[in-house]
């Protein structure tokens, strides 16, 4: 008898993994990201005239935190402001003021705990009562009380199965409010340092890493580390090493790029509540080979860059040039949170067999890139900026969702501009180095920028459940099949046929409580006008692009301005929820199944 996946060895996977996506993968990687290096540097963003220098201590929030009646302990918070950094250079399509920032607090906890949290506002007046400060996941039961001194006091409870938290203060002030200048809590659960030994090697400093490794397997970084002479070099991670340590006030500049493991049966490990630092690198050149185009979490393997067999817990990856990592298989992400400022600042990628749980994101791209089979999500925290999708399904015609899963899906901001209105016409490519126009289609909750030829959960379809929206999204669905979109680093598109080649997408969306969308959300195929020329063919007459879609949406609530929520029905989809669909073969099925 075969051996089951799930059963099989790490380097089986591994030789699974690698079948499975050989053919599709790198196209995948080209598509959304700099694999082909055409335009470098990309100059669409204005650096700033002094970089600073992270970390910084927040100069707009002060934290203290209790667990249970202990003592207050002071909180170190560190902040991210925006445009200040070459990794976050300021971009005036953005929306984004220059006073725009994230502070943000590791607070160590427990399960089953009570922690407070005591906040103190260092900037203009302390809160006020017209402020409302809150918390977001306003449905998560986290308690904020306004205090007579002007302090904001938080306090929830810990589950038994704790294992990270993450939430925003909110309140609201004029142009100085939350939206602007965020603090968000990230609630570590312990992590036990490795035990020192032999094979452990503590680093404080790059002079550390210069010597020769080949006698350790675990690399344990404590303190303010810079990689390389200005903190804008990835470190090879050599193949020996399998364990990587990030302790409570470990501060990293730089990237970490991994080969393949000595030893391929051995898992590798990257945890800990410390803080990889990418703000060192240069924005402008996230398009270039080398480490500046690199992502925070690389991969040297050939011929397509993935991350096979990691367990990553804990850390917090910030102020990205590029994406936080190559795709992910076989592997698993806990309690990660993640920054970054700036359209191609994607966020995770998930390939097959990976699953990610307690995670915060605040993503300028793709937030959660579900782009493989068996991937799940749970407790995920998203706030989206100006652009990009929540969940991302896929660019190409490889990624096929089977076996996904998101349960508990929390969106507390999105900042997009665009699109401003819904359009089923493609735009041809100009000529290279120009890039194809997005159409802002890759901004929504729900996104697919998947290609003809997709067969998208046609083995098991996948479910995305329990999701809750705090404001109105610009798009909420922009689920289509499209001719294939460049990146604006001027790669060329991948090649597929746009004509008698029809593709299949199936998808469960169910427990969904969001405002009404401001754009009309799209559900269906784009339609090609005649002359429409790409990649050597040209459409003769206007065609609409093939294939079938399958979407249910069972217990679809929907916010009207009024405050009303209404379920989507079928007769209410186009009114209420503003959906539209484009193209034979579309078929949404609405359904209410009360408690």
């Amino acid at each position: 008898m075969g051996k089951s996946l799930t059963s099989a060895k790490t380097g089986d996977r591994f030789r699974f993994a690698m079948k499975r996506i050989h053919a599709g993968t790198a196209v995948l990687l080209a598509a959304c990201a700099s694999s082909v290096f055409a335009q470098c540097p990309v100059n669409d963003a204005t650096p700033p005239a002094t970089p600073l220098t992270y970390p910084k201590t927040s100069d707009r929030y002060a934290v203290q935190y209790r667990i249970g009646s202990g003592a207050w302990t002071n909180a170190q918070v560190y902040i991210s402001d925006y445009g200040a950094t070459d990794g976050s250079p300021y971009r005036q399509d953005s929306g984004y003021s220059l006073e725009t920032s994230m502070s943000f607090v590791s607070i160590p906890a427990s399960s089953k705990a009570n922690v407070q949290m005591r906040v103190t506002k260092l900037f203009d007046t302390p809160f006020q009562p017209g402020d409302h400060v809150s918390a977001r996941p306003s449905v998560k039961p986290i308690l904020v009380d306004r205090q007579p001194d002007g302090t904001a006091l938080i306090s929830t409870e810990t589950g038994a199965n704790f294992d990270g938290e993450q939430f925003i203060l909110w309140w609201n002030r004029g142009t100085d409010s939350a939206a602007v200048e965020s603090l968000a809590f990230f609630l570590d659960p312990p992590y036990t340092p490795p035990v020192p030994g032999n094979n452990v090697l503590t680093v404080h400093s790059q002079a550390d890493l210069n010597g020769d490794l080949s006698s350790y397997n675990t690399l344990n970084f404590e303190g303010y580390v810079v990689i390389g002479p200005a903190g804008a070099t990835a470190f090879s991670v050599p193949g020996n090493i399998y364990t990587i340590f990030l302790g409570p006030n470990s501060w990293v500049q730089g990237k970490l790029r991994f080969g393949d493991p000595d030893d391929a049966s051995q898992p590798r490990q990257i945890y800990g509540p410390g803080v990889l630092d990418v703000s060192r690198f240069d924005y402008e050149s996230r398009a270039c080979p080398g480490d500046q185009g690199y992502y925070a979490l690389s991969s040297s393997h050939t011929p397509n860059a993935l991350l096979n067999d990691f367990s990553i817990d804990g850390i917090v990856i910030t102020d990205m040039n590029h994406a936080a990592n190559d795709i992910l298989f076989n592997s698993t992400v806990n309690n990660v949170k993640v920054l970054g400022w700036n359209g191609e600042n994607a966020a995770l990628r998930l390939g097959d067999h990976t699953s990610a749980s307690n995670l915060f994101v605040r993503s300028g791209d793709d937030s959660l890139m579900m782009w493989g089979t068996y991937v799940t999500i749970n407790n995920a925290t998203v706030w989206q900026n100006y652009n990009g999708g929540v969940v991302n399904l896929g660019w190409s015609d490889n990624s096929h969702g089977d076996y996904g899963m998101i349960d508990g899906l929390y969106v507390v901001k999105t900042d997009w501009l665009t699109p401003t209105a819904s359009s089923w016409t493609a735009i041809a490519p100009a000529p290279l180095p120009a890039p194809q126009p997005l159409q802002g289609q890759n901004n929504a909750v729900f996104a697919s920028l998947m290609v003809p030829g997709t067969t998208f959960g046609t083995l098991k379809p996948p479910t995305f459940q329990n999701i809750f929206v705090e404001d109105p999204p610009q798009v909420l669905f922009s689920l289509k099949i499209l001719p294939p979109i460049c990146a604006d680093t001027g790669m060329s598109c991948p090649s597929v046929a746009l004509t008698d080649n029809p593709s299949e997408l199936n998808l469960n969306i169910e427990n969904l409580f969001s405002p009404a969308s401001i754009v009309e959300n799209s559900i269906g195929f784009q339609t090609l006008p005649a002359g429409y020329t790409q990649d050597g063919q040209t459409i003769a007459t206007t065609t609409t692009l093939t294939g079938s879609m399958t979407i249910g949406m069972t217990n679809v609530l929907i916010e009207l301005p009024e405050g009303i929520w209404l379920p989507l029905l079928g007769f209410d989809a186009a009114p209420v929820g503003k959906i539209g669909t484009n193209g034979a073969g579309v078929d949404v099925n609405y359904s209410l199944e009360l408690p």
